[in-house]
């Protein structure tokens, strides 16, 4: 169980992390005012999302694991 709760942890890192970097480019992208830029942060929001939303699948899946190593399965 202290492993999985390691990767976890490292996990929850990585999403916080990314977090932050989204909201850095959000504030870029709300400030930025020259053409050709805006559509570079914008791919990278999405990219950021995506990155997000797999790290809360892993998430979801190291507790999966967990919770069936706890269960003996």
């Amino acid at each position: 169980m202290a492993q999985q709760n390691e990767h976890i942890k490292k996990l929850l890192v990585a999403r916080d992390n990314e977090v932050v970097h989204r909201r850095e480019v959000a504030a870029a992208l709300a400030a930025q005012h020259q053409r050709g830029h805006e559509e570079d942060m914008r791919v990278a929001i999405v990219s950021i999302q995506n990155a997000i939303e797999a790290i809360d699948r892993a998430i979801a899946d190291e507790k999966l694991i967990s919770s069936d190593t706890l269960r003996g399965i």
